[in-house]
């Protein structure tokens, strides 16, 4: 079961994304694949066990410590 840590961006990398607001204890999305990913910054799950095609492109704001997650595999600068 690969992990990843997610990469953190700006809010203004974020500006017009659909943000997914995560809860601190319990995942944004779990099931449907082997991926788990992680808050870049603090290490909480995010996404648990989640098809790679359910990761692609996500924001996710991290409830535990607030910071904007990204999905590692597609970030562009």
């Amino acid at each position: 079961m690969p992990q990843f840590n997610m990469i953190l961006i700006t809010p203004q990398e974020a500006a017009g994304a659909d943000i997914l607001e995560h809860t601190a204890g319990k995942p944004v999305r779990e099931g449907g694949g082997d991926e788990t990913y992680r808050c870049g910054r603090c290490k909480t799950t995010l996404l648990v066990d989640v098809d790679h095609h359910d990761a692609h492109g996500v924001v996710i704001r991290c409830g535990k410590c607030g910071a904007l997650n990204t999905e590692p595999h597609h970030h562009h600068h």
